[in-house]
């Protein structure tokens, strides 16, 4: 049997290069330069055509995908088509960073030397270790009889419009078995529903002129930029009731900074949401109760303040729903709308949570899109292949499958799961300021994916 861990030393070098060049492409979306091969604009485009151009070099055969999206392939014969599913998008920078969030910086030495960027984990490294697996079994010989698709898509972040074009308008054929690396280690058999949704409310929020927060729906906001007309007492209180918080003038206006604590949109309870701090200091401070009650409704990240709530056993620590608002907006028209990122085991129920939601708080809500929730048999030939993979790679024997408040790509792609990449007491810090990976465990990552696609490689189909 291939010593894979001996194998992937010869790939840690050239590895370690192409994510340091792929982190550095701020691959955030932007409407601002979308053109017809760039439908999420030019970051994300200058990403997807580097991982083409690495696959080109490496001997692949690659697709473009107009821009949706880059396949990278090799093989063939009557074996199963195993495919991986990473992405190139980023979500956007927020907080404060102690290196540039695109500088790929590393820091620390030996086992704690770590690089730091937007993207490193999430899923950017995952990404380039899982090239670097293919590009090692494709040296040796060990893709035969098997057809191997890795595909990395441009617009995860916002909802994986580009696997919906992949299998749907390029009519791409759905693996046999896969795997999406954008999780956690061991392995991923169960993911929450999702449900995005638009929530607005006609408020009279006087004093408040404006309120500005977020920037996507799936992160906790951690600033929210409140306008009003100056105000020295409003001056003095922050100063002396709210750490952080910032109070700058421009003629008779003042422009009041609240801050917070990002986090994934599927573990709100990990940070702290601005706007809602916000809500609740600015409804008392101001006698503005119908504020000062939306601030108590929400700050349940559960949805008890509602009877949203939903417990869900089979979800283990994951089992309760979850309520992430992570954009809010307040302006000349008088309408307060908030984003609602809602997540929920097989005893969530959107349509009656969400109708909680419009009873309690008096908002009307639109359902933006769903995501429905995702098992897979523990003892099928895809887990316990990806599980046996695993334990033989790392000798983590007792690491069990997990579920997870978090969506990915294999709700996109049929008989895929999230494999990775995230090891145990790692996290990452994804979706936050100084979010890294460990370069060992990214070493680590091109082992494991040689080992777990030949693995798959000699199923059947």
């Amino acid at each position: 049997m291939a010593n894979f861990k001996k194998l992937a030393k010869n790939y840690e070098h050239i590895g370690l290069l192409a994510l340091q060049e792929l982190v550095r492409k701020n691959s955030v979306y932007d409407a601002t330069t979308i053109a017809p091969d760039a439908p999420y604009g030019a970051g994300v485009k200058s990403a997807l055509d580097f991982v083409a151009k690495l696959g080109e070099d490496y001997g692949f055969q690659v697709d473009r995908c107009n821009g949706y999206a880059t396949e990278i392939s090799f093989g063939e014969g009557e074996g199963p088509l195993i495919g991986i599913y990473a992405h190139s998008d980023v979500v956007p920078v927020s907080g404060k960073w102690d290196h540039p969030p695109f500088g790929a910086d590393i820091v620390g030495e030996g086992k704690n030397a770590k690089m730091i960027g937007r993207g490193t984990s999430d899923d950017k490294g995952p990404l380039i270790a899982a090239l670097m697996a293919l590009k090692l079994l494709k040296d040796n010989g060990m893709i035969q009889g098997y057809l191997v698709r890795l595909v990395t898509g441009g617009d995860e972040e916002r909802g994986s419009s580009c696997l919906n074009y992949y299998f749907h308008e390029l009519k791409k054929p759905d693996s046999d078995y896969g795997f999406t690396p954008d999780a956690d280690f061991p392995l991923i058999f169960a993911e929450k529903g999702i449900t995005h949704a638009s929530a607005s409310k006609k408020m009279n929020l006087s004093p408040i002129l404006a309120i500005d927060g977020g920037v996507v729906s799936n992160a906790v906001c951690d600033k929210v930029v409140i306008t009003l007309p100056k105000d020295a007492k409003l001056k003095a209180a922050l100063a002396k009731d709210v750490p952080g918080s910032s109070y700058d003038e421009a003629g008779e206006i003042a422009i009041v900074t609240f801050r917070g604590k990002s986090a994934h949109g599927s573990m709100p309870q990990n940070g702290e949401n601005a706007a809602l701090k916000a809500f609740a200091y600015l409804g008392d401070f101001y006698h503005i109760n119908e504020l000062a009650r939306l601030a108590l409704t929400l700050s349940d990240p559960n949805g008890r303040g509602f009877g949203g709530y939903s417990e869900s056993p089979n979800f283990g620590v994951a089992k309760d729903s979850t309520y992430n608002y992570g954009i809010v907006k307040y302006g000349s028209d008088g309408v307060l709308h908030l984003s609602i990122d809602f997540r929920y085991g097989e005893a969530g129920n959107p349509e009656k949570n969400l109708a909680a939601f419009s009873e309690k708080t008096g908002f009307a809500v639109k359902v933006d899109s769903q995501l429905p929730v995702l098992f897979f048999d523990k003892k099928s030939p895809l887990v316990s292949t990806l599980m046996k993979s695993y334990r033989h790679m790392t000798h983590r024997f007792f690491d069990k499958p997990m579920a997870i408040g978090g969506g990915t790509y294999a709700k996109e792609a049929k008989n895929c799961v999230a494999y990775g990449s995230a090891f145990p007491g790692h996290r990452g810090d994804i979706h936050s300021p100084n979010e890294y990976i460990y370069l060992s465990d990214f070493y680590a990552q091109i082992a494991i994916y040689a080992d777990a696609i030949h693995a798959l490689g000699k199923l059947k189909k």
